[in-house]
């Protein structure tokens, strides 16, 4: 195999552990969205423009902070789980060993 590619075995464990990747994301993607969110409407309601128009542009523009925080608290999750898979599966291989050079 080349640099990159896994084998179909520990690609189907990878596949096998989808559910409780998405059960971490849904435990910490909408907390992080709505603290970001409504800390960001908090501090952004005193200097708003005023008026209906101006609460609804911040509560859009924190509605959007949410979502953004929230994709990359998904992106984590992915790296960081992929990286512990990795780690966990590199433990499998034999150790490695030192070979003398050829004799010439």
């Amino acid at each position: 195999m080349g640099p990159g590619e896994r084998c179909d075995r520990c690609e189907q464990d990878w596949q096998a552990e989808e559910t409780t990747r998405r059960n971490a994301k849904m435990i910490f993607a909408p907390a992080i969205a709505i603290m970001t969110g409504g800390l960001l409407f908090g501090l952004l309601l005193p200097v708003s423009i005023g008026g209906v128009i101006g609460a609804t542009l911040m509560a859009a523009f924190a509605c959007g902070t949410g979502v953004g925080a929230a994709a990359g608290a998904c992106r984590a999750v992915d790296k960081t789980s992929r990286a512990m898979f990795l780690r966990e599966r590199a433990g499998v291989l034999p150790p490695a060993r030192l070979l003398p050079s050829p004799r010439r």
